[in-house]
């Protein structure tokens, strides 16, 4: 009996795994810390928060761990042997939040702007990292699937008077600037590489740090996970020798559009990307303000002038349902799930921007000259509203009144525009969204608006200037500066540092970083840091002392 048993156990599981092979959207979840909210009876606003939060958008899926999605205990226990080079009796005392936080994902006690009228929430895994328990409706399968989500990369630490960061208390929409996707896909390919094919000792690792997982997931993981784990990363370490075929970014800067064209299938099976731009995490305040989205402008909805003004009254359902559209299509690349699911997530991406037409970054936390704010303002006015927006002539909170959606050639790094190619659009233009977008290569790129400018240290599209101080500067920008984990001078507006006297802007000594920093070197292929100069040339050292107040306003 006991060994009709035992086949019988057996017979299911390959069973299980045959069916896990041959039809992988049988199995999919969503967010637990998504599902403890009852969306039905939250606002639009408190929604569209929640989702932006803690929302997967479809990304936890068997689909999704062959694109972006990990199965989250592996990948955990592979990082925390990886921390204590194999010993799994010091696993007792590892703390995953730090290991996370070294690679920029925070782990808050508090989200800043929070709603009150909402229940606290969940905050026991790293934000943005969204997880959840997957379990085939009939069969023993079942895996818990972590993937990335908006948060990731669009909350911020908050900042004090004095420029330290406080990573206890966060704020969604803010430009997470040390957010570094490659040294944590480069971790995870190490980890894996190293203690991947050493069973034993993973799954013991799985029992420390996840007493609570079942016996059907540790079976799936065992007999179906990890079996297919060890062979894709066999695969990509005989050809690639890394995770993705591309280098997926620098601190505080993201390279979407390779992580796009590796979607479409633009990058040759078994190679590795040369050329790579990195694009600076935006603030989101204004950005539906925006007719187009990217840096480039790229994204348009079909039959709309990207480059009219935008006005108070433009700013209604059929502008916000027209744009979540292109928000819905950002968790192709960054999700790595389907257009179709893209799609069916349109009214998440609707909710979310619900929220942003009402959100705040931070306000700037540090001293402000008030005596300069009236010549700021006329000189935001003179030379940057043209381009930027604008704003009304409050002096505690400016708001923006108009958006000129300028694009045009500045002088900055053109790496980026030449990389966009018409063979991307056409490849969106002719898929499933290209009823919804209208991709185009502009050769140009697209003006942001400024709101929440304090915090999206370093500045122009590609981070490569560390200050507002030295933007206004071009002869006195750092041909290298350290970003990650760092403080800001809330003086001169960035990244807190002091002039080495060979070219580079440095952080204090004493300074320790909560995350992994790097050094940028402007001299590396498109991190040029040239470019946006003529606003500043005719403006005296009173104007841009008086601008940089104005800014901190914004």
């Amino acid at each position: 009996m006991k060994r009709i048993g035992t086949a019988l156990l057996l017979m299911l599981i390959a069973l299980a795994v045959f069916v896990w092979i041959s039809d992988p959207t049988k199995l999919k979840t969503s967010s637990a810390s998504l599902t403890r909210f009852e969306t039905g009876a939250m606002s639009g606003t408190e929604e569209g928060i929640a989702l932006f939060g803690f929302g997967d958008f479809g990304g936890l899926s068997s689909d999704t761990l062959r694109t972006s999605a990990a199965p989250w205990k592996l990948a955990v226990s592979a990082l925390a042997l990886q921390e204590t080079a194999g010993d799994v009796a010091a696993l007792k005392q590892i703390d995953i939040a730090a290991i996370y936080r070294g690679f920029g994902f925070h782990s808050p006690t508090q989200i800043a702007n929070w709603p009150p009228t909402l229940a606290r929430p969940d905050l026991s895994k790293p934000v943005g990292i969204n997880t959840g328990l997957a379990k085939h409706a009939l069969l023993p399968i079942a895996v818990t699937i972590g993937n990335t989500g908006c948060a990731a990369c669009h909350s911020a630490v908050t900042y004090r008077e004095d420029g330290t960061p406080d990573t206890t208390r966060i704020w969604l929409g803010m430009p997470n600037s040390s957010i570094n996707l490659e040294a944590y896909t480069a971790a995870l390919h190490s980890a894996f590489r190293t203690y991947g094919h050493d069973d034993a000792k993973l799954f013991e690792t799985v029992e420390i740090l996840f007493p609570e997982t079942g016996w059907s997931e540790r079976q799936t993981l065992r007999f179906a996970i990890l079996p297919m784990l060890q062979q894709e990363m066999d695969e990509r370490n005989r050809t690639i020798g890394r995770l993705v075929p591309f280098v997926a970014g620098l601190p505080g800067a993201t390279n979407g559009l390779d992580a796009l064209r590796n979607r479409l299938g633009l990058i040759p099976e078994g190679t590795v990307v040369d050329k790579s731009v990195f694009n600076s995490v935006p603030e989101l305040g204004g950005r539906l303000w925006r007719r187009s989205f990217l840096n480039t402008g790229s994204y348009v909805p079909p039959g709309v002038d990207p480059l009219s003004e935008t006005v108070p009254k433009d700013l209604d359902e059929n502008h916000l349902k027209e744009m979540a559209s292109i928000v819905a299509y950002f968790t192709v690349p960054s999700m790595g799930v389907s257009a179709e699911v893209a799609e069916a997530h349109i009214a998440d991406a609707e909710a979310v921007l619900r929220w942003l037409q009402d959100y705040e970054p931070q306000r700037f936390p540090g001293k402000i000259n008030r005596h300069l704010l009236t010549d700021g303002r006329s000189v935001y006015a003179d030379n940057c509203s043209q381009c930027h927006g604008v704003y009304n002539q409050n002096l505690t909170k400016p708001e923006l009144v108009a958006f000129p959606n300028w694009q045009g050639d500045i002088g900055t790094d053109r790496r980026r525009l030449e990389l966009t190619g018409e063979n991307v659009a056409a490849a969106v233009n002719s898929g499933h969204f290209g009823r919804y977008i209208s991709a185009r290569s502009t050769g140009a790129y697209a003006a942001p608006p400024l709101t929440g400018i304090w915090a999206s240290a370093p500045y122009l599209h590609n981070g490569s200037v560390p200050t507002l101080w030295h933007l206004m500067r071009p002869d006195k920008r750092p041909e290298r500066f350290v970003v990650g984990g760092h403080a800001l001078d809330m003086t001169r507006v960035g990244l807190r540092g002091s002039d080495d006297a060979q070219g580079g802007w440095m952080p204090p000594p004493d300074y320790e970083p909560w995350a992994l920093s790097a050094e940028i070197d402007v001299s590396q292929y498109g991190l040029g840091n040239e470019g946006h100069e003529r606003p500043f040339s005719s403006l005296s050292e009173d104007d841009k002392a008086a601008l940089l107040e104005y800014l901190k306003l914004l």
